[in-house]
């Protein structure tokens, strides 16, 4: 399986601050890789880093073995999009428009999406079950929806390489586990390799191929979510005591030792 993605001796300062040390990692194509840390630890800052939003004090990020820093941003555009987290009312549009911005890299200066393109975006909403969303206004829909819209456009982008920033963060119960369910699909059958930032231990469990922790500006631990995702390595990350419930031979969930140590007793 074809390295898509590499990151290589990463590191980035916030004015006199470390955020980022010296951060090495690879995904492969067709690969779901979340990316974990507490609030604070860079894992933002890293997505930003990955498609040139922010600029390393060093280190190198290849896309299918180029270095970024000789592409325009419009040429990473065209090969790395990203589903940030939600907007506010920012985008007065119907949500098809919305999603056809995804074809922005691709278009000459100054012209306008043509039919094509609105038949892309159309094509992107209907693989998220969302076709029914394309003429309503994107300030008015829920928060949900609002993820759904914005993976739709990163999907009219049409790039095999999609970086999410704490893809689930507003989202109600629900819709959760059925963005995320959306996006492990996308994986498995246009091949695109995603990295996600996330908050959610058990969400990484769940959908990811492959995690990498963060702390103290460096990775603590990296490899496949069944190795990377132990109890004592997310006790470690969390600095808090973690147990689990064995799901099936595959999947745990993971809670604070205290919770499920808990003996409340009823009135």
């Amino acid at each position: 399986m074809a390295v898509s993605l590499e990151c290589r001796d990463l590191c980035f300062s916030f004015e006199d601050h470390l955020v980022l040390n010296h951060i090495s990692f690879y995904v492969r194509a067709g690969r779901f890789c979340a990316v974990l840390g507490r609030n604070g630890s860079g894992k933002t800052t890293l997505v930003h880093c990955l498609n040139r939003i922010l600029t390393p004090d060093s280190g190198k990020i290849m896309v299918h073995n180029q270095d970024i820093s000789f592409l325009s941003q419009n040429e990473i555009a065209r090969q790395i999009s990203l589903v940030p987290q939600e907007h506010l009312d920012i985008f007065p549009y119907r949500v098809i428009d919305v999603v056809v911005m995804g074809r922005a890299p691709f278009l000459k200066m100054s012209a306008r999406p043509e039919k094509s393109d609105y038949d892309m975006a159309e094509k992107a909403l209907n693989s998220l079950n969302a076709g029914a969303l394309a003429p309503k206004n994107f300030n008015r829909i829920s928060g949900g929806e609002r993820q759904i819209t914005l993976l739709a456009r990163a999907l009219t982008q049409a790039t095999l390489i999609m970086l999410l920033d704490e893809p689930t963060n507003h989202l109600d119960f629900n819709n959760q586990y059925l963005l995320l369910s959306s996006v492990k699909s996308l994986c498995r059958s246009k091949g695109i390799s995603i990295v996600a930032s996330m908050h959610d231990p058990n969400m990484a469990a769940l959908f990811a191929d492959d995690v990498i922790m963060i702390k103290n500006s460096s990775i603590m631990a990296q490899g496949s979510a069944g190795q990377v995702m132990t109890k004592e390595n997310i006790s470690n990350l969390y600095d808090t005591a973690i147990g689990h419930i064995k799901l099936n031979d595959h999947k745990k969930m993971f809670f604070p030792e205290n919770i499920l140590n808990r003996t409340d007793e009823k009135d």
